[in-house]
């Protein structure tokens, strides 16, 4: 499913960005990279991303801001939130707060696949959900 996944990605450092971004880019995931999370509510409303990976901390806000957008957003959006280094107590308190995954570098192909596949295919069924409930019939694929 990593064809046509969109990913927006939230952050105001550079690494581990770039080294996130150039993985992604390899598995075929478009990215757009922002800085603030006034921006990723607005991108979040408009481009309707399957995937948010978020920094820790940003200028306005944390990845806890990024979950509550992604909570309120129109449709089904699957966070992961990204750290500097491997470390079990962020990664249990990411996924206690409601994010999808943890990641953090050095971002190998294979485990970052597995994140980008689950975490769209997350957001698609989520989304599909939506769909059967506001209309009582499931979408039709073209």
């Amino acid at each position: 499913m990593n064809d046509n996944v969109f990913a927006l990605l939230v952050h105001d450092q550079v690494e581990p960005f770039e080294s996130l971004r150039r993985v992604l880019r390899e598995l075929s995931v478009t990215t757009f990279s922002i800085g603030t999370c006034k921006q990723a509510k607005d991108l979040i409303r408009q481009c309707q991303p399957y995937i948010v990976f978020t920094e820790s901390a940003l200028a306005d806000g944390s990845w806890v801001s990024i979950l509550e957008m992604a909570e309120s957003a129109d449709v089904p959006v699957s966070v992961v939130v990204v750290g500097s280094h491997p470390d079990t107590h962020y990664y249990l308190s990411a996924m206690e707060r409601g994010a999808y995954d943890f990641v953090a570098p050095p971002f190998e192909h294979e485990s970052l696949d597995f994140v980008v596949r689950s975490a769209a295919l997350n957001a698609h069924h989520r989304r599909q959900s939506l769909t059967m409930s506001a209309t009582g019939r499931y979408p039709v694929v073209a």
